[in-house]
């Protein structure tokens, strides 16, 4: 038997049956967790998590069984972090999917991107589908799945010209239409001016890093129940890489002061902001991301809810915590809302019904 205290909400007793939650009054309960002065979560969740990958510098190109090496250990990794739901944005091969067919105990609820898609020199050389403008919406629906997500890098620098918009709005538009016929939904990536038009214009469903944003495409965002994922970690770890001073770090820092002056602002209008790291950080520790979001202007109660419960309501994730539910929950010393360096540290992890950390 467990009882669980979800922010704002009266305490829930429950019992647990194998991978469920159940009615303790018609449960066999034979020992109880004692989770007294604990704070709960139905679970952590990076929305812009690369399972395939440990770092950046991977993105030169992995063959497919250290992917599939990577995707199960990664996996477990961020279970263990206490994060039990995961939107993947993507890899090189769709043999990260295959993780998808793991037993749910050993890895997080997944919603996941197969092989990325841009055009011919509009991303890392040889990583992903490349397409043109006219083809880009065949290669989604070949794309699209039960996994979820269909990922399109929408923006790019060329050499000599600077950062070019891969596709143009019209061809977004029939990759998205194409994308919510086969019952999924689109992630674009776009860091820099030329891309927000065709991303916002075409009524993708999730907006990945999105630092040259305005008021008016928050608005269009909110209004079409949206997503932004803001990925701030993932950005600075850009800029670190290529160099402050460079042309490309000076680009991401404008964009990076852009988010700061949007994120109050995505909050007062009710855009659904997500937490994801981008391989900035190791997996499983999304919870700096929040901390980051923080900073950067966002409340610590919209922030917890960045990378717990609106993630769990946006993605369609079943978070209440009733008999039949699954038997996950993320507990904590405090209230993360006060100090949302909490979530670093859960003090009890459950997953399916399974304890996998305990630092009670």
């Amino acid at each position: 038997m467990i009882t669980l205290r979800e922010l704002d909400a009266d305490p829930v007793t429950l019992a647990i049956e194998g991978d469920r939650f159940a009615d303790p009054s018609s449960a066999v309960v034979e020992a109880e967790i004692d989770t007294a002065g604990l704070h709960s979560l139905p679970g952590l969740a990076d929305c812009h998590a690369h399972l395939a990958m440990d770092k950046l510098a991977d993105l030169a190109g992995l063959d497919d069984e250290t992917i599939r090496g990577n995707t199960v250990r990664n996996a477990w990794a961020q279970v263990a972090g206490g994060v039990l739901l995961i939107a993947d944005k993507g890899s090189n091969s769709d043999v990260s999917l295959e993780i998808l067919r793991a037993p749910p105990a050993t890895r997080p609820e997944l919603q996941m991107a197969g092989r990325m898609i841009a055009s011919g020199g509009g991303y890392y050389p040889g990583y992903g589908v490349e397409v043109g403008p006219d083809d880009l919406a065949a290669a989604v629906r070949r794309a699209a799945g039960p996994h979820g997500w269909v990922k399109i890098v929408a923006d790019w620098p060329r050499r000599g010209v600077g950062p070019q918009a891969n596709f143009p709005v019209e061809a977004m538009v029939a990759a998205v239409e194409a994308a919510h016929a086969a019952g999924c939904r689109v992630a674009a990536h776009t860091m820099a001016p030329a891309g927000i038009r065709p991303v916002v214009g075409s009524g993708v469903d999730s907006i990945e890093h999105g630092l040259f944003m305005t008021g008016e495409d928050l608005k269009a965002i909110a209004g079409r129940g949206g997503s932004w994922v803001p990925t701030i970690l993932g950005v600075e770890s850009i800029i670190e890489f290529l160099g402050a001073d460079s042309s490309g770090g000076r680009l991401l820092s404008e964009g990076l002061d852009n988010v700061r002056l949007l994120l109050p602002e995505a909050e007062r209008l009710g855009v659904t902001v997500l937490a994801g790291t981008d391989l900035a950080v190791p997996h499983g520790r999304v919870a700096a991301e929040a901390a980051r979001l923080v900073d950067f202007g966002l409340s610590p109660t919209a922030a917890v809810a960045a990378v717990s419960t609106a993630a769990y309501d946006y993605l369609g994730v079943d978070r209440a915590p009733a008999p039949g539910g699954r038997a996950d929950a993320v507990f904590f010393d405090s209230d993360p809302r006060e100090d949302v360096t909490t979530l670093a540290e859960p003090a009890l992890v459950i997953r399916m019904g399974k304890v996998v950390v305990d630092r009670r």
